[in-house]
């Protein structure tokens, strides 16, 4: 008699597991023992284990169980129409589709790629846990997937985006392209780029630390990402030709933003600081951790330095560093050209976005003045001087006798002489 077990997919820490329903002292299946997820059913034939989903109720599962009992038994007794039976799988469970098309991210892309992917999957798989098959899966579904985001994982209108982008990516290479064409999407927010006052920049390197100055002056005066700063080794500055480049690191499993690398010109105050800067002993990092490994932790320094300082934390990052560098060397009058190959643009637009007007002009502006119009102390002794006299001073004003020029200069006066 053919076998085919039942098997359940279910989340154990946050990660899916297929674990076999277990049994009652009677010998029959304790559906109520394991918590709520999709079911399966496995067998072996043509030497291989196979997989089909099963539904989502006991059911669903018994009868899937029946009707493949059926087929691989006919196909044990010769029956025409069964010679291929339990070979031929429709579309797999939609979590192994996922893993299937990860593995492939891995072997093709970058591993903060990998991560970025593996995070918004996961949370389709969190919402679609009941779904048998991403065939099942219509455009009402990811509608509402996309109103689940929004309400329930809280998440931005361009975090939103993105994550319907990778998972359009995801059903097309399932053969399914078009699915996602008429998905109702937020609007997307271009927000200005941050940049760092002076005022408070000065506040930050005055809190931070020697090492911590290097470190940050390095971010603030040459652009990098922070995965380019972790990675930055000592071959990689040259200080007599001034020059920063971002290289691969293949044995660390790094390479530059679209593979391309690059080179940074660094200005004379920085080659001072770095000169300051000495190598650790064994390490090739530039800026290494306290082991001598990569330093994963210089946002945590960089709020810690804003803390100190008396700034606000939620509002330093590292990335508001390299988009103060591009405001600045925009500012300074570098042609946008030259500032997109330091910032390892992929288009010239993305670099225009950082021709934003400069926000610390208050002391300047102030200088500027219009006449007249701030002269209000002025305005008020004009009005007192024609405002009429009252009382005796009024009667004074009127029994004072004219002078002389006045009396000559009457038509009377005139007559007489």
């Amino acid at each position: 008699m053919a076998r085919v077990n039942i098997v359940k997919k279910i989340k154990i820490d946050g990660v899916w597991k297929l674990i076999a329903i277990p049994r009652t002292s009677k010998g029959t299946y304790d559906w109520n023992s394991l918590p709520e997820g999709l079911y399966l059913i496995e067998w072996r034939a043509g030497g291989k284990r196979r997989r089909e989903v099963a539904g989502v109720t006991a059911s669903q599962a018994l009868e899937a169980q029946r009707q493949k009992k059926h087929a691989l038994e006919g196909r044990a007794l010769g029956l025409p129409g069964f010679e291929k039976a339990g070979e031929t799988v429709k579309q797999g469970p939609l979590h192994i589709a996922v893993e299937k098309y990860l593995d492939e991210t891995e072997a093709l892309k970058k591993p903060n790629t990998l991560r970025k992917y593996k995070a918004v999957l996961e949370r389709f798989l969190e919402y679609f846990q009941n779904a048998p098959s991403i065939d099942q899966i219509g455009g009402e579904d990811l509608t509402r997937f996309v109103i689940w985001l929004k309400k329930h994982e809280q998440l931005g209108a361009n975090t939103i985006r993105h994550n319907a982008i990778i998972v359009a990516q995801f059903f097309k290479r399932q053969g399914r392209e078009n699915i996602t064409r008429q998905l109702q999407l937020p609007d997307r927010i271009d927000p200005l780029p941050r940049e760092y006052s002076t005022a408070d920049l000065e506040k930050f390197f005055q809190a931070a630390y020697d090492a911590e100055q290097i470190l940050f002056g390095t971010f603030l005066l040459t652009g990098l990402r922070e995965m380019e700063a972790v990675h930055l080794f000592w071959p990689d500055i040259n200080l007599e030709r001034m020059r920063i480049s971002v290289t691969a690191k293949p044995e660390l499993g790094f390479y530059p933003k679209r593979w391309e690398e690059r080179a940074v010109p660094i200005p004379v105050q920085l080659i001072g600081l770095l000169k300051q800067h000495r190598p650790r002993p064994g390490s090739n990092f530039v800026f290494p951790s306290p082991a001598g490994n990569r330093e994963y932790h210089m946002l945590d320094r960089c709020k810690a330095i804003a803390a100190r300082a008396g700034l606000d934390p939620e509002v330093f990052d590292l990335k508001t560093f390299r988009s103060t560098f591009a405001t600045r060397s925009l500012r300074a009058g570098f042609d946008v050209r030259t500032v997109q190959e330091w910032m390892g643009h992929k288009s010239l637009e993305t670099t225009m976005r950082y021709l934003v007007p400069n926000s610390d002009v208050h002391d300047r502006l102030d200088q500027v003045t219009i006449p007249g119009l701030n002269s209000s102390e002025l305005r008020k002794q004009e009005a007192t001087k024609a405002t009429p006299t009252r009382g005796r001073n009024r009667k004074q004003a009127k029994a004072k006798p004219p002078d002389k020029e006045t009396v000559a200069a009457t038509p009377r006066a005139r007559a007489a002489n």
